[in-house]
C-alpha cells in the first residue's frame, strides 16, 4: 500500500466534524416548542349561614355576582367553579337582615366562611279578603274601591293579600310573574324583569312602579330595586298592567309599557 493514501482517514474524520458542527444549529432550530402551562384550576367560594343561635339556616338565598344558590339544612352553600378575582356576595332570608360583602379569591383558592344573620322585626299585615263585603265592613283602606273597580273591568293582573299569602313567594318580583309574559331573576341589589309586550326595555319603553299611589321608580333597562325594598309580607295587593292599552288613565305615561302598583297602606 502506498504511503500517499494514508492521510485519507484523517481527512474524512475532519470533514465529519465540520458537517456535524454545521448541522447542530439547524437541529437546535427544529426542536419542538415547549408546551404552554396548563390553565390554573378555578377557585371555590363556600361557607355556612347561621342564625343568632349559631345553628345552620335552611334555604337562605346566597348571590355571588349573578349566580344564585340556596343553603342546605346545615346552612352550607358553595359556588364552584368561581373565577379568580373580586366578587360581590349577598345573603338574605325573610325575617333576617340581609348581609352584603366582597370576597377576593385567587386561582385554586378556597374561600370558606361563616356568616351570621340577625333577625329583623317584621310585622305581617292583617289579611284582607277583597272580595268579601263582610271583611270590608269594618276595614276598608281608601285604595280598595279603585282596586276592585279596576279588577272588575278585567284589564290587568290583580293579586290580593290572600293570593299573596297562598303564593308563598320569597320576593315581590316572583309575585309579578303571576302576570302572563313577565319573567324575573334577582341580581345583587335589584330584580331584572322581562316583559313580552314591551319587546325589550329601551329608550322608547320603560317600566314604572307606584307605591301607595306615589310614583316610586322607573326603568328603561328592566332593573328595579323597589321590589327588593318591599318584600311580600309588607304587601296588601298588587296591580300589574302590561302594554299601553291596559294602563289606567291616572297612571298612563306615553313611553310606559309596564306599570306596577304596590299597595302596602292599611289606611
Amino acid at each position: 500500500m502506498s504511503s500517499a493514501l494514508l492521510p485519507r482517514p484523517a481527512a474524512m474524520l475532519a470533514m465529519s466534524v465540520v458537517l456535524a458542527c454545521l448541522a447542530a444549529p439547524a437541529a437546535r432550530g427544529q426542536q419542538a416548542p415547549s408546551r404552554a402551562d396548563p390553565a390554573p384550576p378555578p377557585a371555590s367560594v363556600q361557607g355556612r349561614i347561621v342564625g343568632p343561635d349559631k345553628k345552620g339556616l335552611l334555604e337562605v338565598e346566597v348571590l355571588l355576582d349573578t349566580s344564585r344558590t340556596l343553603t342546605d339544612k346545615k346552612g352550607r352553600f358553595e359556588f364552584y367553579p368561581t373565577p379568580a378575582g373580586m366578587h360581590d356576595v349577598m345573603v338574605r332570608k325573610i325575617g333576617y337582615r340581609p348581609v352584603r360583602f366582597r370576597v377576593a379569591v385567587t386561582a385554586a383558592d378556597i374561600w370558606d366562611g361563616t356568616i351570621m344573620l340577625e333577625k329583623s322585626a317584621q310585622a305581617l299585615p292583617e289579611v284582607v279578603v277583597l272580595d268579601s263585603s263582610k271583611a270590608l265592613k269594618n276595614y276598608r283602606p281608601r285604595w280598595i274601591d279603585d282596586f276592585m273597580a279596576r279588577r272588575r273591568i278585567g284589564m290587568g293582573t290583580f293579586v290580593d293579600r290572600v293570593q299573596i299569602e297562598n303564593a308563598m313567594a320569597t320576593t315581590t318580583a316572583q309575585l309579578l310573574m303571576r302576570a302572563p309574559g313577565i319573567s324575573s331573576h334577582s341580581l345583587l341589589g335589584f330584580d331584572q324583569l322581562q316583559v313580552s309586550r314591551c319587546g325589550g326595555f329601551g329608550a322608547g319603553n320603560k317600566g314604572v312602579v307606584w307605591v301607595d299611589g306615589a310614583r316610586a321608580e322607573s326603568s328603561v333597562t328592566g332593573r328595579f330595586s323597589t321590589f327588593m325594598e318591599i318584600p311580600p309580607e309588607r304587601l296588601s295587593a298588587i296591580e300589574i298592567f302590561r302594554g299601553m292599552n291596559e294602563i289606567p288613565a291616572q297612571y298612563y305615561e306615553p313611553t310606559a309599557c309596564l306599570v306596577v302598583l304596590l299597595w302596602t297602606s292599611r289606611r
